[in-house]
């Protein structure tokens, strides 16, 4: 089992779906549970001492006095105590940081009626929530208490929805991008492009607590989970929109180093050359060319071979490309998993819908 992702969904080998075959179901009850009994008191001050992300007790930092207490208090501004507490020490340490609402995935599955639709059940949260559940020191204890009150490791967990594609170039190659050492997740490996859909394109910028996501049109919600993955690529990797095709779901997949962290599994064509391609990013006029530092364009045999041996670049890959590349592996290239030669799947809370 690879330590660093996991597989939620996978559509059927060849069984590319494009949008029309999704459908999105938004409700409140899909969003991050908050628990009044101290889920966040069991990072004892000697955790933190332990944690690099949560050495702060008694410590003084820019004139900002962290205290063990936000670990204590066992009522319900506990949790939402210790999130703005890591929130801050992360800004203090990487002020590039910035917070915005994203969606959050509750559950992916096949469609009981018609097999070959599938459905997504989204919330909302924001960045600072999934920084401070998703990458607290204490992570794996909140996904114990997910477990022991509602049979689902998630439950008090962001799970901010990241999205990812495979873009495919004429000369059958694949695009790699070097994260930025700035970066707040994964700096300095490499990546697929990707990033977030964001709320805020259908709601405006509105606060977490502001945004009512059963109210959202479920269409527009739709559109934009699809249409952020091909701003995406274009803004990082500076291929002109009319250049791309368009952006097929092929599965969703887990990042494990961020406590399950999932993100949508995309394929994109592009009608360019790997040496087009080079050439538009290296012109650095791209939106987000700051996030990266090179590029790289794999053919799709040095891919397989790559996802098979787990070799060198393999190894400095982010867990959000092996999870990507894995799935395009298993589903566009066809690959069986006995040839990818690891047990792919990996369980995070219940299958059902939570009431």
């Amino acid at each position: 089992m690879d330590p660093d992702f996991g597989i939620m969904h996978l559509v059927e080998p060849g069984q590319l779906k494009a949008s029309n075959f999704i459908t999105i179901f938004l409700s409140s009850d899909y969003n991050k549970k908050t628990y009044c009994h101290c889920v966040y008191s069991c990072c004892t001050e000697n955790d933190c001492a332990k944690h690099d992300d949560f050495d702060i007790i008694s410590s003084t930092t820019n004139n900002l006095q962290y205290d063990a207490c936000f670990h204590k208090s066992p009522d319900c501004e506990n949790q939402k105590s210790v999130i703005d507490l890591i929130w801050t020490k992360r800004l203090l340490e990487n002020p590039r940081l910035f917070n915005a609402t994203k969606f959050r995935i509750h559950h992916v599955a096949n469609c009981d009626m018609e097999k070959d639709k599938i459905n997504m059940y989204l919330g909302v949260t924001d960045y600072k929530e999934f920084i401070g559940s998703n990458w607290a020191p204490n992570a794996k204890e909140i996904q114990g208490k997910g477990i022991e009150l509602h049979n689902n490791s998630q439950a008090f967990l962001s799970d901010a929805l990241g999205v990812g594609a495979s873009v495919l170039t004429t000369d059958n190659r694949l695009i790699l991008l070097k994260r930025s050492d700035h970066c707040g997740e994964a700096p300095g490996l490499w990546d697929v492009p990707g990033g977030h859909a964001e709320p805020m394109k259908i709601v405006g910028d509105k606060n977490l607590e502001e945004i009512d996501v059963s109210s959202m049109d479920s269409s527009a919600v739709l559109h934009e989970v699809f249409d952020s993955i091909i701003r995406e690529i274009v803004d990082e990797v500076n291929i002109p929109l009319d250049q791309l095709g368009e952006a097929f779901y092929m599965g969703t997949h887990r990042n494990k180093q961020s406590a399950g962290r999932p993100s949508l599994a995309f394929v994109v064509k592009c009608s360019l050359s790997s040496e087009e391609v080079q050439a538009l990013y290296k012109q650095g006029s791209q939106q987000e060319a700051e996030e990266t530092t090179n590029i790289l364009l794999p053919s799709l045999e040095e891919v397989a071979v790559m996802a098979k041996e787990k070799n060198n670049l393999w190894n400095n890959l982010a867990p959000s490309a092996k999870g990507n590349l894995t799935i395009f592996c298993l589903v566009y290239l066809g690959l069986c998993r006995e040839f990818l030669g690891s047990e792919l799947f990996q369980t995070f809370g219940p299958p059902q819908i939570a009431k």
